[in-house]
């Protein structure tokens, strides 16, 4: 039996180191947006209200410790879920390899990630962390940081092309530019998580929103990379974002023929991050009935907000009474995600199916 499995959690915090050693980078302010201003300090004093400052000097700011301790005791304590991956996001490179500072709003390196994932395992038992690694392909160094995370057990590369001006489909010439670096991920099975569709949760990503149209996905389905497509390149808010669903599905299913037909093609899939959020309640039930369940892996975007109160009947047909009020009663983030996509009739295979999918190291 695989386990079940959160294959979209991100990592945040307020450190200030740009190496990306010892702790993350976390500096929009020279580069901020209104929205995301919004967000973060939304967030920061959600997960606060939640705890995350339990065990530690209490001053209104949360680190990154304080964060990963609080991931790791509502892992400890859910019902619902056996492990979660953690994601990197690495800074932004320029083609020709230097890092720009000013654009990188948030910076998470593999290698600080990877000793995160050691520490937090530490203090586990039947529960695990797993290494949703970043590896920016415009490194100057891509090709060892990549060898590193995946021999420090890496299950995926995560990748947002708008925040990590990653023109993922451009060509030198007839080759890929970034063919060796899918070749690489496919050789050793390692899947890409890469976003498609709106991106809000970084300002750069709110500029850039060109380079996240799923279509840039065919560039690592011909290098035989499996990909999965965060949020199902679903809309976040109705009538500003266009509905793009139907489209994406039927880009799937193409895919898939694909990948039947010639196995060094890639196999596409979809994940369920963010889809609790009240913003997208009108998309769900399409989201649910558009894409077959196997083709969907369970993941929570925590933090971004995971609503329970808009999930009721009054609001969605498929949710009961009850289903509601379970909802409500839940205050453990990784369960109440379980437990909304439940109640709009999610399978719960979508939970074991990152097992089947994701580079689980065997030990």
């Amino acid at each position: 039996m695989h386990p079940r499995i959160d294959m979209h959690c991100h990592v945040v915090g307020h450190g200030d180191d740009v190496t990306g050693e010892d702790d993350i980078y976390f500096n929009p302010h020279d580069n901020n947006h209104w929205l995301t201003r919004i967000l973060y300090s939304m967030v920061e004093k959600d997960i606060i209200k939640m705890g995350g400052e339990e065990g530690h000097v209490e001053d209104g700011h949360l680190t990154c410790r304080e964060y990963l301790d609080f991931l790791a005791a509502r892992l400890r304590a859910s019902e619902e879920i056996d492990a979660v991956v953690l994601l990197g996001l690495d800074a932004v490179f320029n083609p020709d390899g230097s890092m720009d500072k000013v654009r990188t709003d948030v910076y998470v390196s593999s290698r600080f990630l990877a000793d995160q994932v050691d520490r937090l395992n530490g203090t586990m038992q039947e529960k695990r962390f797993l290494l949703g690694a970043s590896v920016h392909p415009d490194r100057p160094d891509w090709e060892e940081q990549l060898s590193e995370a995946i021999a420090r057990g890496a299950v995926l590369i995560k990748l947002i092309p708008s925040t990590q001006h990653i023109d993922l489909d451009a060509r030198d010439g007839d080759p890929y530019r970034y063919e060796r670096y899918f070749r690489m991920l496919a050789d050793n099975g390692v899947p890409l998580l890469c976003h498609v569709g709106p991106e809000y949760s970084y300002p750069e990503g709110i500029r850039n929103a060109e380079l996240d149209d799923y279509n840039i996905l065919d560039a690592p389905l011909a290098c035989g990379v499996t990909v999965i497509a965060a949020h199902c390149a679903s809309p976040v808010f109705p009538v500003i974002d266009r509905d793009t669903i139907d489209e994406f599905a039927g880009y799937m299913e193409k895919a898939n023929n694909r990948h039947a037909k010639n196995t060094g093609y890639g196999m596409l899939y979809g994940d369920t991050s963010a889809f609790t959020l009240t913003s997208r309640l009108p998309f769900i039930r399409h989201l649910r009935e558009r894409f077959p369940p196997e083709w969907l892996l369970n993941g929570s975007d925590f933090p971004l907000p995971i609503d329970g109160w808009v999930h009721n009947p009054l609001f969605s047909s498929s949710i009961s009474f009850s289903e509601h009020l379970e909802i409500r009663r839940t205050t453990n983030p990784f369960d109440k995600d379980v437990r909304v996509k439940r109640a709009h009739g999610f399978s719960d295979s979508i939970l074991t199916n990152p097992g089947t999918v994701l580079r689980i190291p065997t030990a």
